[in-house]
């Protein structure tokens, strides 16, 4: 089991980085992150239906937390300079690469929590991802706040 959790987890990492490896332009890799940002959005409307309110199985946020491990992995490479608000449908704000140093420690604050929340979830203890959800909403929403232009 836990090898094919590692061969999953793999697969994304290697296809996320293959498809940013393809981006010629940054309108391209601002429709990446996009994308990115939709799987993540997609997962945690999957948690947040089993944490709640108990909807689905462990088997979904276990698929759930995998995709967003995968993502978050490879998440820093889809902010490349050049791809602020402006370019395609980008809503992240120059201040990412004016404050380089803190984006890269709110992204791996991301990442821990998301690590630490698959963990959880691959264990099938479901009262460890209980515990474990709310660090990930923390994470994205600290960096949403002050890196990403507020939706309308």
């Amino acid at each position: 089991m836990r090898s094919l959790k590692f061969a999953v987890i793999t697969a994304a990492i290697v296809s996320c980085g293959a498809a940013i490896a393809w981006a010629a332009t940054p309108e391209e890799v601002v429709a990446q992150r996009e994308d990115a940002m939709k799987t993540y959005g997609a997962s945690v409307k999957t948690l947040t239906g089993f944490v709640r309110d108990n909807q689905g199985s462990i088997d979904d946020v276990k698929a759930a937390t995998a995709k967003m491990a995968g993502v978050s992995a490879e998440l820093l490479s889809l902010f490349p300079e050049g791809t602020a608000v402006g370019v395609g449908k980008s809503a992240a704000k120059p201040e990412i690469w004016a404050n380089w140093a803190d984006f890269q420690a709110k992204v791996k604050a991301n990442h821990d929590a998301i690590v630490a929340l698959d963990a959880a979830a691959q264990s099938g203890d479901v009262a460890e991802v209980k515990a474990a959800f709310p660090a990930v909403g923390q994470s994205c929403g600290a960096c949403h706040e002050t890196y990403r232009v507020k939706k309308s």
